[in-house]
């Protein structure tokens, strides 16, 4: 697919016009942006600005271009006054996506218990690529790695005495860039710490189901999950629409009758290797309704659409020709209940809270600049935290170490010099360098900690992902690990939290009137709940990053996204079979938090931008149940069942960290 195709598929049927794709081709030549990348600065372009879809015409491509130059502008002023070039790429390691797990049972139930790996203590070893491109330390496991000075490349010793780099620039740190609810609710107070009250915490998973072995994915137990994910779908379509079971059929099978067929959307190549379009999708059957057979979808009579790959669907139509499914309607999957509680329960947890309300603070990784593995600006925050913030609970997404971070990813650990005895592995280097600043938050803060696949210190690197050990990362009590996805209660509050980017992998196809209207995290957002998982996406995202080595002279492409455990992805699911009442997915796009079929979705942004300027965090206040307020909504047939109606006793603000 040529430039332009791909620049008309992705941006609709208004660029389809000489002189809107003249000035798109001319942006993506300018920016050296590919289509993808274009479309995606765009819409963050048009959410920033306008909130809302914009129209594409050649004004607003101008000042779109403005918008990008100011960026470029800033950046190059970032690193010196220097124009942004290849050579000013960080280095990082490529990542080896492979398959994990070995065989558990489908959706989280039944699933063995399986031993951990133990950590085996290898001697390091420096081995370069043929392509000559950065070294790499080997090991057997990542987290016990050795770094010696000696190892260090020549052309990294710039980078090497960055541990003693300074704070990042940040004139305005505190400034709140955007409110939820503003005119309706103040921003929470946060703790006392004389007395000493504590916000009720309540994990909702089941640790021991996380503590499986990676890289042990066996092909029949994905192909039953997969199967298994579609049955399911089946069932609640027909149980809510009634349909009769000789109505749900074959669509791959010729007929002249009208069938409604639910499967799985995927592409008719794969993703990477174009842009989709509606004419480039098919359904995938579950084995019991199509023995797994794929057919080619014909949308053309639908209006309105989003899809994606991986997404499950029930469709409404007939395969008149055996060649293709023609779609005559798409149908809506119904959502899940909310969670609820007893007006005793509620009144319990306002009088423990002394109808204060209860501030909670979101904050993603990564901690330290590209150029540093220096944990000043961290140490700034958390100043800040005990201070003038003070939350009743602070919620901290990883990566903490980056294991993509140029200096790991080329072996070349910088001394530090506030220690006597320097850190000889990635684990030693969270609990010498990180843990002490982490030990200084005060101890009446409840503090959780959300892994990243990208997290030097976690023995899986796959999703869904096992905790942390807090022993072993030496931290006191005060701190929870949780794993990755996981749902637990704040008071009455649940709250779900994931750390796999699904906002930016999830790659939609948008046709027509009020759901091309639609703001993009909307939609995702309401794909992530009638999917009714955190991560609905399949296969896992990929994105691919060109980059230099320190000379610009050896490109390599970075690959980054989710290695799924497909497997266990019943562990992804929503817990209890119903909806948080709060939903935090950090993400790469534009920091926000919206209102989505009642459910409150957070994104806090990073802590510190790949730009290397200090990013945000996202300050949640919770108003207290107050049964007299009227601000739940009691439960009809039920005398003392209520819902707890967070999306409209909470306010979120995005502040610069």
């Amino acid at each position: 697919m040529t430039q332009l195709n791909e620049l008309i598929a992705r941006f609709g049927r208004s660029a389809d016009d000489p002189k809107i794709l003249g000035a798109l081709e001319d942006l993506s030549k300018i920016y050296s942006l590919e289509a993808e990348e274009l479309y995606i600065k765009w819409e963050q372009y048009a959410y920033q600005k306008h909130k809302q879809t914009v129209d594409l015409d050649l004004d607003t491509l101008d000042a779109f271009k403005q918008s990008i130059q100011q960026q470029m502008e800033k950046k190059a002023s970032l690193i010196g006054g220097q124009p942004l070039s290849a050579s000013s790429s960080a280095i990082k390691k490529p990542k080896a996506l492979k398959p994990n797990v070995s065989s558990p049972s489908l959706f989280g139930f039944g699933m063995p218990k399986t031993p951990t790996l133990k950590k085996r203590r290898v001697e390091p070893s420096l081995t370069h690529q043929e392509d000559n491109s950065s070294p790499v330390m080997a090991s057997a496991d990542r987290s016990e790695t050795f770094f010696t000075p000696s190892h260090r490349p020549e052309n990294l010793k710039s980078m090497t005495s960055a541990a003693a780099s300074p704070l990042l620039n940040n004139p305005d740190p505190g400034k709140v860039v955007d409110v939820l609810n503003l005119a309706n609710i103040d921003p929470a107070n946060g703790i006392d710490f004389d007395e000493g009250k504590r916000v009720k915490l309540i994990p909702f998973f089941e640790a021991s189901k996380f503590n499986f072995r990676t890289m042990r994915q066996n092909l029949l137990d994905t192909a039953d999950v997969l199967d298994e994910q579609i049955e399911n779908f089946t069932q609640v379509i027909q149980q809510h629409y009634n349909i009769p079971a000789n109505d749900i059929g074959d669509p791959s099978v010729q007929s002249q009758s009208e069938i409604t067929a639910v499967g799985r959307i995927v592409p008719d190549s794969p993703i990477a290797d174009g842009i989709l379009n509606t004419e480039s999708l098919a359904l995938e059957t579950s084995r019991l309704a199509g023995i797994g057979r794929r057919v080619q979808l014909n949308l053309g009579k639908v209006k309105e659409l989003t899809l994606f790959p991986g997404q499950i669907v029930g469709l409404r139509g007939k395969n008149a020709n055996g060649e293709c499914f023609v779609v005559e309607e798409i149908l809506q999957i119904p959502q899940l209940n909310f969670p609820v509680s007893t007006g005793t329960e509620l009144q319990t947890y306002n009088e423990s809270m002394e109808n204060k309300p209860m501030k909670v603070v979101v904050v993603k990784g990564p901690y330290t600049p590209s150029d540093s593995l220096h944990f000043s600006n961290l140490a700034s925050f958390i100043e800040r935290i005990n201070t003038d913030i003070r939350p009743h609970v602070l919620i901290m997404f990883g990566p903490f170490i980056d294991i993509t971070h140029p200096l790991i990813a080329s072996g070349s650990i910088p001394d530090f010099p506030e220690l006597k005895n320097q850190p000889k592995t990635l684990d030693e280097v969270f609990t010498k360098v990180l843990a002490p600043i982490l030990k200084q938050i005060n101890p009446a803060i409840q503090v959780v900690l959300i892994p990243s696949t990208l997290d030097s210190v976690s023995n899986h690197a796959a999703y869904p992902q096992n905790m942390l050990d807090r022993k072993l990362l030496q931290l006191p009590k005060n701190f929870k690990c949780y794993t990755n996805p996981s749902t637990f209660q704040l008071n009455e509050t649940f709250v779900g939290c994931s750390n796999a980017d699904a906002f930016k992998d999830t790659k939609e196809i948008v046709k027509g009137g009020n759901t091309s209207l639609k703001n993009r995290f909307d939609r995702i957002a309401e794909h992530i709940l009638t999917q009714r998982r955190f991560y609905p996406l399949f296969p896992g995202g990929i994105k691919k990053r060109k980059s230099h080595d320190q000379s610009g002279s050896v490109p390599w492409e970075h690959v980054t996204g989710v290695d799924l455990d497909v497997p266990y992805m019943g562990l992804t699911e929503f817990a209890g079979n119903v909806n948080p009442d709060v939903i935090i997915i950090p993400s790469e796009l534009t920091h926000f938090s919206r209102v989505v079929q009642n459910v409150l979705f957070v994104n806090p942004g990073s802590f510190i931008r790949s730009s290397g300027v200090r990013g945000t965090f996202a300050q949640i206040s919770i108003t207290s149940p107050n049964l007299l307020e009227g601000t739940l909504t009691k439960v009809e047939g039920d005398e003392d069942i209520y819902l707890h109606n967070v999306w409209k006793r909470c306010r979120v603000d995005i502040i610069t960290a």
